[in-house]
């Protein structure tokens, strides 16, 4: 149960006897964190107003430096919020099939023997909401 945020071990309950960590559960919780992170607005939150993006309404008036702008911006947030990854990769993938949206490929190391690389992707939709898939 360790690999959970406390957040998210307060709100499950805790279980007894867990003997290390399942690299198939931290993912899932890194996974849940990102979707939190990306999603929430830099400045809404008081004690940490550089936690969370940019208002990508106002990035998207920056096309075409808006992708860069975005993945930098993703892989920033990735190394100061989420210290469960490490060796963080973000890059662009163009993606002619989902023409309003703008869909990143994260590439990182979990931090827990055994685990090795994982590769997730976000997509930035045309709402404005950030999906996180691994």
């Amino acid at each position: 149960m360790r690999e959970r945020r406390l957040s998210e071990r307060i709100t499950r309950g805790t279980e007894t006897g867990a003997v290390g960590l399942d690299p198939s559960v931290l993912l899932e919780d890194v996974l849940g964190h990102l979707r939190e992170l990306f999603n929430v607005r830099q400045g809404s939150v008081p004690i940490r107003p550089d936690y969370g993006m940019p208002d990508i309404n106002d990035v998207v008036h920056e096309f075409p430096d808006a992708i860069e702008i975005l993945r930098t911006e993703i892989r920033h947030q990735l190394e100061k919020f989420e210290p469960r990854l490490s060796e963080v990769a973000v890059r662009h993938v163009p993606s002619p099939d989902r023409p309003l949206s703008l869909v990143f490929r994260i590439t990182a190391s979990l931090l827990v023997a055994g685990a090795g690389r994982v590769t997730m992707e976000t997509e930035v939709g045309s709402d404005g909401l950030v999906r996180v898939a691994s």
